[in-house]
């Protein structure tokens, strides 16, 4: 029987390291408590915690930055089983068939970003011109664009189309959603 050279403990880097660690889906937090509960291994779990419309008005919602991801900290010659075989981790990311470490600078910047561990988005910006869903009132359901702003009221002006006109109607931006398929997605643009 042939050995694989990726699977020789020998071969595996002694220094302590950030690693990225592929989740299995949905269970970056499983991954995490039970990362944290091994000895000699640093985990770093980053969040995002930001508003999302709903059908009962906008709530905070917080949810994985790198969903499937989070990072740890070890030694893959000392503790590469106890890492890859804990509760809710699917593999350790390589390249090629070496472990890929993650740059210090890179889990220091996102520990500036978030020191909690949860990265606070700030609402996001209504702007003229962009598409939006009513998700609650007597519209539900219907989209239409920005047409104008009244914050003093936290109202939007919308434009939407009924009886096959135009109009403008004034709604609470409780009971609108904006069509970003991420949070992040506004920081990218």
């Amino acid at each position: 029987m042939a050995i694989n050279k990726q699977d020789d403990p020998f071969l595996w880097p002694a220094e302590v390291r950030w690693y990225c660690v592929k989740t299995q889906p949905k269970r970056e937090a499983i991954a995490y408590g039970q990362l944290t509960t091994l000895p000699d291994v640093e985990a770093f779990f980053p969040r995002v915690r930001y508003r999302r419309a709903s059908d009962r008005g906008t709530r905070m919602v917080v949810d994985a930055l790198f969903p499937g991801y989070l990072f740890a900290k070890f030694s893959p010659a000392r503790l590469i089983r106890a890492v890859r075989y804990a509760r809710g981790v699917s593999y350790i990311v390589r390249q090629g068939t070496a472990f890929a470490p993650v740059p210090d600078s890179i889990i220091n910047a996102l520990h500036s970003l978030a020191a909690t561990q949860i990265l606070e988005l700030p609402p996001e910006p209504w702007k003229m011109g962009e598409q939006v869903r009513v998700i609650a009132g007597i519209f539900r359901g219907a989209t239409g664009t920005i047409a104008g702003l009244v914050p003093a009221r936290q109202r939007v002006q919308v434009l939407l189309e009924l009886l096959g006109q135009e109009r403008s109607i004034d709604l609470p931006l409780d009971n609108l959603e904006l069509r970003h398929a991420h949070p992040l997605q506004t920081l990218r643009s």
